[in-house]
């Protein structure tokens, strides 16, 4: 064992170092008003469609084109048909009208996952983060049902069904959006907590009282920051942790938000399909894949049309 002095075990205490491996998954739908002719169940009879759904493979599919075969592999998507509709069997939240049948829904999973390097004091106001990320990424990926599978595979891809759902991919695979994520993320490396809100997130018992007594490191304190030695202690790195995934938590809802709000749109705008999509407005924008900057679009839905 190496002995420290003490100006070396000062240093030491002053650096609070935290690691943080984070993953969260979100969950979300949206659903198309297209119906296809529908033959009633003799009474007394099994509807063998809404016990199960069974996958279609993408390899008994006809070859896509080639920006299908990039939103395929972006969006990590998978299709299957039958079975009950995914939103209610997961009690998801979904887009559509209640109690209207729909024949195709695609639901999206958004995660992301995290390593966060920190180190934190306090001041006269709650607590100063300083953090870095040293791993940042954000997944999405989807699954499209269909009620029925589809009578021809060989004209899979002309569907109209078939396109809407791609509309609905080609939004939450937008780099723009997903980049517009880790940008926000990454920019704020100095995270600033009240003490109000640390207790809204650790709970009242879990932050200390103001300590306006004088701190036990001996240098001096400046532009109203205190001591990083015994003041830090009031506060875990595991309740650190906790206050950095607040922060990017709300910056993975924003981003979540602003996903749901163009399938609304897109939903709206076509009547699930029905329509083909405007030649003006924002959403043929949103639909072009040529930008890969981050978007600064506010998290708010957009004025109807």
């Amino acid at each position: 064992m190496i002995a420290l002095n003490q100006t070396a075990w000062r240093r030491l205490c002053k650096l609070c170092i935290a690691g943080l491996i984070l993953y969260l998954v979100c969950n979300h739908q949206t659903v198309i008003a297209q119906n296809a002719p529908r033959f009633d169940t003799v009474e007394g009879m099994i509807d063998e469609d809404k016990l199960i759904a069974e996958p279609i493979a993408i390899s008994s599919l006809p070859a896509p084109s080639v920006e299908i075969t990039g939103l395929l592999e972006a969006g990590q998507v998978q299709f299957v048909s039958g079975g009950p509709r995914p939103s209610e069997t997961y009690g998801l939240r979904s887009t559509g009208f209640i109690n209207r049948e729909f024949d195709a829904e695609t639901r999206f999973n958004l995660s992301y996952h995290f390593v966060s390097r920190c180190r934190w004091w306090w001041n006269e106001d709650g607590i100063v983060v300083r953090v870095r990320y040293p791993e940042l990424k954000l997944k999405v990926d989807h699954t499209v049902w269909f009620r029925r599978r589809p009578d021809d595979l060989s004209q899979f891809w002309n569907l109209k069904l078939v396109q809407h759902e791609m509309d609905h991919i080609r939004l939450s695979t937008d780099p723009r959006v997903l980049n517009r994520f880790e940008t926000a993320v990454r920019k704020d490396e100095s995270l600033r907590f009240s003490r109000s809100e640390m207790r809204s997130v650790l709970g009242d018992d879990a932050v200390p009282e103001r300590n306006n007594g004088p701190s036990s490191d001996s240098g001096p304190s400046s532009n109203n920051r205190t001591s990083r030695n015994d003041r830090s202690r009031g506060l875990s790195a595991d309740q650190v942790r906790m206050l950095i995934n607040q922060r990017v938590r709300d910056h993975f809802d924003r981003t979540v938000q602003l996903v749901e709000i163009r399938y609304r749109e897109l939903d709206r705008q076509t009547a699930h399909g029905s329509f083909p999509i405007p030649d003006d407005g924002p959403l043929r924008g949103w639909l072009d894949r040529s930008a890969t900057a981050p978007t600064d679009e506010s998290a708010d839905d957009p004025p109807s049309r």
